[in-house]
């Protein structure tokens, strides 16, 4: 059998050859409907794009640069998602077009910024995708002063306006903290990520308002920033419970820390529901496994790794970045009446 080509694309679908040229190549001037029956027709035939001839005439790379911190090789704790499911959800919404994901694994923070400034110097990707945002992040000034297509799962506080997609999380906490006190619950305790991050930054400042909200005093021993692992929640929950006065409510960012705290519950003696709560963000639904099963705020992760595909392919299309700032409530799903049993 010969190779399929272009003209073979163009006898199959009665469209001129610059018509299917112009639609395998994604030009704007061919209107979507044109360019989904180019790509059926392209796909029953078996036609294959020289992705390498396009580049070498357009400049475009057609590749998306994922930037993601990967656990070490010596790292055995969970910290929650992993960038895998992260990767599916972005793949997943790149898959009619004709850009392809290419995952950027670094171990910490500078490695991410050295990764951007060379992806950027070099042109070696159309458009960043990147987490583990800061409140005041140098490697979104470095992606908007080279005009750089980029999106951020997460948000900054400092930089100028850029495309982002994030958990409502001042909404979350705000909603956590008056949901527990209205329960009864007058220590509450605030497990909380590295204290640089935007989104920690965000959790702290709700989380201080919506206790004066509820007419309770802020107590700082009663917040801790760090790894979110199942050893840094059970290791508060020792810290914590060890206090005068400790915590009848745990919020945890995430399902491996709130896992953490179950464990500590059990090495001090304390029953869930009886001596205090834990609640949780939740992203993967892990904690319905629990025993017993916690309240939780729960984002499903493909919901916020679609909207990041989705938005970096309308960014390199040049929309305003404005346009693409998304905040996304998670639902709460309620496992638990959490309060406390009374004797």
């Amino acid at each position: 059998m010969h190779r399929p080509t272009i003209k073979t694309i163009a006898q199959e679908t009665g469209l001129s050859i610059a018509t299917v040229s112009k639609a395998l190549n994604d030009s704007p001037q061919v209107r979507p409907e044109t360019r989904a029956i180019v790509v059926a027709a392209a796909e029953r035939v078996g036609y294959q794009l020289n992705m390498h001839g396009v580049q070498l005439r357009t400049g475009k790379t057609y590749q998306v640069a994922a930037i993601m911190t990967a656990p070490g090789p010596k790292q055995n704790e969970w910290e929650g998602v992993e960038y895998a499911q992260l990767l599916s959800g972005i793949s997943w919404a790149l898959e009619e077009s004709p850009y392809r994901v290419s995952l950027y694994a670094v171990r910490n923070f500078e490695e991410s910024l050295a990764t951007i400034r060379q992806i950027v110097s070099l042109k070696k990707a159309d458009g960043i995708i990147v987490s583990g945002t800061r409140a005041d992040d140098p490697r979104v000034r470095i992606m908007q002063d080279a005009d750089f297509p980029f999106v951020t799962y997460g948000t900054t506080i400092h930089n100028a306006p850029h495309a982002y997609v994030d958990a409502d999380n001042e909404q979350m906490i705000r909603h956590s903290v008056a949901r527990l006190a209205e329960r009864g619950h007058r220590r509450i305790a605030l497990i909380n990520p590295m204290a640089q991050l935007s989104y920690a930054i965000t959790r702290l400042d709700a989380y201080r308002r919506a206790l004066e909200t509820a007419g309770l005093a802020f107590d700082p021993a009663l917040v801790a920033h760090g790894h979110l692992t199942p050893a840094f929640g059970r290791e508060n929950v020792l810290l914590m419970s060890d206090l005068p006065d400790p915590p009848t409510a745990y919020i945890c960012a995430n399902e491996a820390s709130a896992l953490g705290a179950f464990s500590g519950f059990h090495a001090r003696g304390l029953v869930h529901g009886r001596d205090a709560v834990i609640n949780a963000t939740d992203d993967l639904n892990v904690s319905q496994y629990f025993a017993p099963p916690i309240t939780t705020y729960f984002l499903p992760i493909h919901e916020p790794s679609e909207l990041l595909g989705s938005y970096i392919l309308r960014r390199m299309e040049g929309e305003a970045p404005e346009a693409l700032q998304t905040l996304i409530m998670p639902k709460l799903i309620e496992r638990s009446d959490d309060r406390l049993a009374k004797d």
